[in-house]
Order: structure tokens, then C-alpha cells, then sequence
């Protein structure tokens, strides 16, 4: 890190030493831990010093790429391949990932919910680990949005199953009140009572965890009845702990879990992958053959 200034040096080692030890984590995420740890202040100046001291530290390899996780922006990419041999690397990395829904022998469905989408990512190891669906709802949701998902509960419900979401929202008058809202609607589409858990944030997190507290926006029209109820503070979900975020989520989703069935599920699926590791053996065999007669 040769021609950094020292203050900036000591940013980001402070930041490396968080991010070793939660990663993967959003810029946000990282800022709101660096308050925490009053190395900063919760200043917008201070937040884009953290954005471009962690692009500096990435660019110069103090810090790996993969510790920092970024789902603000949405790509969308074509799914063309330039030749028939690397459809079949596809193919082959499709069936050699294979993982059996362990979810079908189980007696609940659980999806986790989201506020924002910026913190999937950090827990992107969550949704591979126990196979659920995680959906970004960027604040309140659409007719569409909140009928769509009723449709896919319902089913669930038809099929035997017990929908259960768990929510991932700030502590503020909005994020408090689209749990309201989520709860309520869904009811009113699909005639059912779907389960939601809050799992953050939460008021008492702020003392908890040193988290550095927001006065609550006087021109959120739900405000006032939320300041009556809890007080003037407000805090980000971005600002809680990763680590104690996916604690939290992995705890909850493993009390829903029936551990037998789910034991017996990984125990078809080990067999399906030995199937599946045949099989592309087989299609790379194919493919080579059919290389030679062309050649």
C-alpha cells in the first residue's frame, strides 16, 4: 500500500481485519461495522471514504474481491455458446453441481424475504447451504408482485405444505410497516394466514450491538405512529453484523427443518450425484467422438 496517506492505511486495516472475519459483506455493510467499531462516523464523507479506500485495496490486492459483495445493479446476459464443446462444459458443470430439493419431504416451504437486495449477497452462502429461495422485494411490493407470490404459496399450501417467509428489514417506519403490509396482503390474495418471522433488524440490536442509530424521517408519512411506539430511532438491516445475520437465518430456517428427513434426502441426492457424474462422462465422451469424425 506504498503511497497511501496513513489515515487511509489504517482505514484499511481496520476494514480488512472486519472483513476477514464476516465476510462476504456489502460496502454498507462494512461502513455501518467500522462505526460500530468507531474507527469512522456515520457521516455520508465517511461512507464514500470506505468505497474508495476498498476500490483502492482490491485494485492493489490487499483485499480479495471476493470478501465484498455487490447486488445493486442487475445484469442480463445472452445464453450463447460458441461451439458445441463448451455447451457441453455447461452441461457437464450442470450435472456434476446437481443437488436433489430436500425441501419436498419437508413439511414447511420457507422463503427469505428481503427489504433490500444489496444484502443477498452476503447471504448468498445461507441459500446455497439449505436450498431456499431468497427474494429481493426493494421496499414495498407491487399488486403483481404480492399476487404472484400468493399464487406460488397457495400452491404450496394445495401440496401440503406450511409457507413460511422470513423477513429481512430495517428498523424504521417503513421497513417496519412492509412487514405490516406483506402480512396483510398476502392474506387478503390468497385467504390464508402465512407465517412471516421477522428475523432483522430489531430495536434492541442498536444497544446489542453498538449499532449507530438514525433519527426517524419526519416526511415518512408512518413516522409519527412509529415514533410513538418505539422512540426516535432508527437503524439500517445493513448496519447488523453479517455473521449475526446469517446466525440468525440459519438458526431459524434448522428449527423448521425435520432432521431425519432431511438426512434421508441427502442420502438419495449422493446417489443421483454418482448418476449424474456418469452421465457426464458419458455426454464429454460423445462430444470428443464427434469432434474426431468432424476433424
Amino acid at each position: 500500500m506504498r503511497g497511501l496517506a496513513e489515515k487511509t492505511k489504517t482505514l484499511i486495516a481496520a476494514a480488512r481485519t472486519i472483513l476477514e472475519a464476516e465476510h462476504p459483506m456489502t460496502v454498507r455493510q462494512l461502513f455501518y461495522r467500522l462505526v460500530s467499531a468507531r474507527v469512522i462516523d456515520n457521516s455520508r464523507g465517511d461512507y464514500q471514504r470506505v468505497s474508495k479506500a476498498m476500490t483502492l485495496a482490491r485494485t492493489q490486492g490487499s483485499v480479495d474481491y471476493d470478501m465484498i459483495v455487490d447486488r445493486s445493479r442487475t445484469s442480463y446476459r445472452s445464453t450463447d455458446w460458441k461451439n458445441l464443446g463448451q455447451l457441453t462444459e455447461t452441461m457437464e458443470r450442470a450435472l456434476q453441481n446437481y443437488r436433489r430439493d430436500a425441501w419436498q419431504d419437508q413439511p414447511y416451504h420457507v422463503e427469505v424475504w428481503c427489504e433490500k437486495d444489496a444484502v443477498t449477497g452476503s447471504i448468498e452462502e445461507i441459500r446455497r447451504e439449505y436450498g431456499v429461495d431468497v427474494i429481493a422485494i426493494r421496499g414495498f411490493n407491487s399488486t403483481s408482485n404480492v399476487h404472484e407470490a400468493g399464487t406460488r404459496l397457495w400452491e404450496y399450501t394445495h401440496n401440503g405444505k406450511k409457507p413460511v417467509i422470513l423477513y429481512l428489514g430495517d428498523w424504521d417506519p417503513s421497513g417496519k410497516d412492509i412487514e405490516r403490509d406483506l402480512v396483510s396482503r398476502l392474506r387478503a390474495d390468497t385467504g390464508m394466514e402465512i407465517e412471516v418471522q421477522r428475523i432483522a433488524i430489531f430495536q434492541a440490536d442498536i444497544r446489542q450491538f453498538n449499532l449507530p442509530p438514525l433519527r426517524v424521517k419526519d416526511t415518512d408519512s408512518r413516522a409519527e405512529g412509529f415514533k410513538e411506539l418505539y422512540g426516535n430511532e432508527a437503524v439500517e438491516l445493513d448496519a447488523l453484523p453479517p455473521t449475526e445475520l446469517r446466525r440468525r437465518l440459519r438458526e431459524a430456517i434448522e428449527l423448521l427443518i425435520d432432521p431425519a428427513a432431511w438426512q434421508r434426502s441427502k442420502a438419495v441426492e449422493a446417489v443421483q450425484r454418482e448418476t449424474c457424474n456418469r452421465y457426464a462422462g458419458v455426454l464429454r465422451r460423445m462430444v470428443d467422438d464427434c469432434g474426431q469424425q468432424s476433424g
